[in-house]
């Protein structure tokens, strides 16, 4: 029957959270998580902090038991089938993909980032389902098995057996590719031994940092670092920060993390402090991976969420754990079907995407191979129902969400360009003509695609009244101009036969460059101090990059070319000081990597001596962040009066000896680009 509103009931005190005799409210049940109700007669938390209506007008819901039921043969299905039919009602039906007949479409990879726009229904959200995620306690840990791995027909005696820790398999999903987990005792041993001698981590972190500024730290990380990745479900969060009765608890390791990932990300005035709280945090997180889970992979984000060219080796390291993690808890599988809570198969999918952004990107940054390749997962990109409140997200949390949806399908576009232009195979054999210009096509249409499937508050450029300031935006749009310029190098290549084409191309590098350059000149102190993706201060980098190698090519042969390149190169320097000034970590990075890159060529050029001097000013310690803002704002005209500077003088052609030492920076150009 239906349930009784909450104000017509009767209760003595507080209802009991998780209790089984009291169902949640009809929207809490349809977000999948628990409803708390401290008053009663009022409506839950979460209703009350989203001004929504609490009501409990949905009838009973028919749980599910832990073990599958036994199968039963149907009309056109085997007789020793594992386990029967889902009793989830799910759309099978696929909308056609139309015959494409343009010549685009013949080199593109069959993995397209925009074949998929529509939010289609998934399993179903009505049904009760029991986390695969420790699921029991926290001394067994559920691994994931291939279809290959073991023959169905020797599962079916496991899992017709009891429910309990006894039984050895589980199985989540129906089908021609059945999702099985073989659950294992964890084997727990080490230095610190079990979960609950992880809390010593925690309280020395607590101690370094000053217990009265968790509160701020975790405030922060809610409303930057979790709304543009969303690594973590922010209800469970929100209910252990508030201590809410029977909402359980996070291990003290991400806990641990969380805040040391915060201090490090948000206060670098501390960074001494942050240091020694990391200690702390991996001494423990050696622990975490000797009971995988999906905790382990969240505590290990905090990590690759901070920066990776400080240690760039462990970071890879780190980073390859973490995808052997994943694999073995399934996350590479489609889990959209999968008879599991709404916020797990979500944050499932959210994590698996999350570390193909962050392995994607070292991939072309550090020019390594990659851990995941696109044939190795059939996960879909994320949509808006994957976040924790699905469609009935919130303005800013649905722009941050789109962000990181974003960075998820630029993430396809550049593996197709580390793929194709940027592997061994890609050195040795590069792609010839026409193929070679096809491709470049292909993937330059893939970007104008992507600059269509954005939210127009997402766009580029950036427009005051018009685009978003929420966590991730401005991460997402620098990537986006970053591909921007890694396609625009490749070009550089092949200028063609006839100064025409030269010309042409030498322009359309410049175009993309002073894009890069307007958009910092844009930021204010808000963008800077919020949520930046790891690697944002290369696509910089590389943006300086190609401004130098335009100024070069140009020479005297295309004054006002190069006279332009000069100008936009002395507003990206003196953007990057006032980053740098303004203590934006991006920034800092960007500045160091651009030192060094100049100082190659400080001897023999003067172009990249003059730049230098403008970069290498000493900073003021004493500047306010008004004043910063100022210099930011005041930016725009590059004409570099305010340093002395003739532009004329500072765009002097390179000399042999310039063009030799260019040639040998590998690890910003290729072979191809180099040629002149």
């Amino acid at each position: 029957m239906p349930r009784v509103p909450t104000q017509d009931r009767t209760l003595t005190g507080p209802r009991r959270i998780g209790s089984k005799k009291v169902r949640p409210c009809d929207n809490c049940r349809r977000q999948k998580h628990s409803c708390h109700i401290t008053v009663p007669g009022r409506p839950c938390t979460d209703c009350a902090a989203r001004n929504k209506e609490c009501t409990f007008i949905a009838p009973p819901l028919k749980r599910h038991g832990k073990t599958p039921p036994k199968a039963t043969p149907a009309a056109g299905q085997s007789g020793n089938a594992v386990a029967g039919p889902s009793s989830v009602t799910l759309d099978q039906s696929l909308p056609p993909d139309p015959q494409k007949h343009s010549m685009s479409s013949l080199i593109r990879v069959t993995r397209s980032p925009f074949i998929d726009n529509d939010d289609d229904a998934d399993g179903s959200d009505e049904a009760y389902y029991d986390s695969l995620d420790m699921e029991f306690d926290d001394y067994e840990e559920s691994h994931y098995l291939g279809p290959s791995a073991i023959a169905a027909s020797s599962l079916a005696a496991s899992l017709s057996s009891a429910a309990g820790p006894g039984q050895k398999f589980r199985q989540v999903s129906d089908g021609p590719v059945p999702a099985l987990f073989v659950r294992n005792p964890a084997l727990l041993y080490g230095r610190l031994g079990p979960p609950a001698g992880t809390q010593p981590a925690l309280d020395e972190c607590m101690a370094l940092i000053g217990k009265e500024k968790i509160p701020d730290l975790l405030q922060q990380f809610k409303a930057n670092t979790l709304l543009a990745f969303p690594v973590a479900n922010r209800m469970r969060l929100e209910a252990v920060i508030r201590r809410e009765p029977n909402s359980g608890n996070y291990p003290a390791t991400f806990l641990a993390a969380l805040i040391s990932h915060t201090a490090y990300t948000y206060r670098p005035l501390e960074r001494a402090t942050t240091v020694e709280m990391w200690k702390q945090v991996l001494a423990a997180l050696e622990d975490e991976y000797r009971l995988p889970r999906l905790i382990t992979l969240q505590t290990t984000m905090m990590l690759l969420l901070c920066n990776p060219h400080e240690n760039h080796a462990q970071n890879s390291i780190t980073l390859g754990r973490a995808v052997g993690c994943a694999h073995v808890l399934g996350l590479h599988v489609e889990c959209i079907k999968w008879k599991l809570p709404r916020w797990e198969r979500s944050l499932r999918r959210r994590l698996w995407w999350a570390l193909i952004m962050i392995d994607t990107w070292r991939s072309y940054v550090q020019g390594r191979p990659p851990y995941i390749h696109p044939s190795d997962h059939n996960v879909s990109v994320p949509k808006m129902r994957d976040s924790d409140w699905g469609h009935d997200t919130s303005n800013e949390e649905k722009q941050s969400m789109l962000s990181f949806m974003g960075m998820a399908r630029l993430s396809i576009i550049l593996e197709r360009i580390t793929s194709n232009f940027h592997t061994l195979q890609a050195a040795v054999s590069p792609p010839r003509e026409p193929y070679r210009s096809l491709l470049l096509e292909s993937i330059a249409n893939d970007l104008d695609s992507f600059q269509d499937w954005l939210d127009p508050g997402l766009r580029l450029p950036v427009t005051p009244q018009v685009t978003s300031k929420a966590p991730g935006v401005r991460s997402m749009q620098l990537a986006q101009l970053g591909l921007k310029v890694a396609l625009i190098r490749l070009t550089l290549g092949e200028p063609g036969d006839n100064g025409q084409d030269i010309e042409s191309t030498l322009g359309s590098a410049l175009l993309i460059g002073t894009e890069l350059v307007e958009f910092l000149e844009c930021l204010d102190i808000q963008d800077q101090t919020t949520c930046w993706f790891p690697y944002s201060a290369f696509n910089i980098l590389n943006g300086a990059a190609l401004l130098l190698r335009v100024a070069v090519k140009a020479g005297t042969t295309y004054p006002l070319i190069n006279g332009q390149a000069g100008d936009a190169l002395i507003r990206l320097v003196t953007v990057i000081r006032a980053g740098y000034l303004g203590l934006w970590s991006t920034a800092i990075t960007a500045k160091t990597h651009l030192e060094l890159l100049l100082r190659s060529l400080e001897g023999d050029s003067l172009l990249a001596k003059n730049l230098l001097s403008i970069l290498s000013d000493p900073p003021i310690p004493t500047q306010s962040n008004n004043q910063v803002n100022n210099t930011f704002t005041g930016i725009g005209t590059g004409t570099g009066n305010d340093w002395g500077l003739d532009v004329n003088t500072l765009l002097t052609p390179m000399t042999d000896v310039d063009q030799q030492l260019w040639s040998s920076l590998g690890w910003l150009w290729d072979n191809q680009t180099m040629q002149s």
